[in-house]
């Protein structure tokens, strides 16, 4: 058994490709901070959800990340999907070398490889709730699900994931971004939807709907600036109806911790939320720490303290 070793999961192709030009640097200071490791780099997507499932049925109780939230929430995924032990008695660490690195600034995570290192060899863990979405898949109709470590978004966040998924990069990670933000804002059309949580029942076209677990997500925002990580609770942000020159004006507010001041964002915290479409509008769509899902109905869980990761 390799309880104390740790199994790495390398994406070569995250943050531009950044997890492979990196990796040399990162291989010899795992080995000189005295971290005892084997790894393996995924070659296609998903990959990682099946890298991680094998190395608990190997024995592996430490599994390091290489990678950004979408490396991340694969092997989420893939430590979910076995049964051979309980997923809180499973480590999980992450060395960002993403775009957007969203998880790691909830638990002050240092957003660089060397530091991040120095973290895992210090050894020191907290426990973090994961969420679950359960949600349609737009071409076959089949129910599925997808767990989730930092923020679900459904509406405006899945409308500019999906759109960064479908065009081509032919500009740097940060103007591709800011192109994606100010294209969507001009393109998208809200959705009418009815939202359940707390035994109350909320229908209205909804701008942008956010649950999250961890505070931050589309490149620093925080639409969600009042989740706590292991209060086994998701932090909810409902975004009525707004005018994109409204979305334009108040966008400081998005990074600043602020939402909430505006007339037309309410938030709530809650264990489970169901989002349906109202009749004869057109679904609402998810997606989950920037990984395109599907669309409504969506319902979402949590599992507190399901995880224990490294942190500061």
């Amino acid at each position: 058994m390799k309880q104390s070793k740790w199994f790495v999961i390398v994406n070569p192709i995250s943050g531009s490709g950044k997890g492979k030009k990196h990796w040399a640097n990162i291989e010899q200071l795992l080995r000189s901070t005295g971290i005892d490791f084997e790894a393996a780099f995924s070659e296609r997507r998903a990959h990682c959800i099946d890298l991680a499932t094998q190395a608990v049925a190997a024995g592996y109780r430490h599994i390091i990340g290489v990678g950004g939230d979408g490396t991340a929430n694969e092997i989420i995924n893939g430590i979910f999907a076995q049964s051979d032990v309980p997923t809180a008695e499973i480590t999980f660490a992450l060395i960002p070398v993403g775009t957007g690195n969203d998880w790691v600034r909830t638990h002050n995570i240092p957003n660089h490889y060397k530091k991040a290192i120095l973290l895992i060899g210090a050894g020191k863990t907290t426990r973090q709730d994961i969420g679950l979405a359960q949600y349609t898949d737009m071409e076959t109709g089949e129910r599925k699900q997808r767990h989730f470590l930092n923020v679900a978004g459904m509406g405006y966040d899945a409308y500019v994931t999906r759109a960064s998924m479908q065009r081509s990069r032919w500009l740097t990670d940060k103007l591709f971004y800011l192109y994606l933000i100010l294209s969507c804002t001009l393109s998208y059309k809200t959705k009418r939807a009815r939202v359940t949580f707390n035994g109350q029942t909320v229908e209205e076209d909804w701008y942008s709907m956010a649950m999250g677990i961890c505070k931050y997500n589309g490149g620093g925002a925080q639409f969600v600036p009042h989740a706590i990580p292991d209060d086994g609770l998701l932090a909810l942000t409902l975004i009525k109806k707004v005018s994109a020159w409204e979305v334009v004006k108040n966008s400081r507010h998005f990074y600043n911790g602020r939402i909430a001041e505006n007339p037309k964002v309410s938030t709530f915290q809650t264990d489970s939320i169901l989002i349906e479409s109202v009749e004869g509008a057109e679904p609402t769509w998810v997606e989950v720490d920037g990984e395109f899902l599907g669309q409504t109905p969506v319902n979402l869980s949590i599992f507190r303290q399901a995880l224990q990761i490294i942190v500061p």
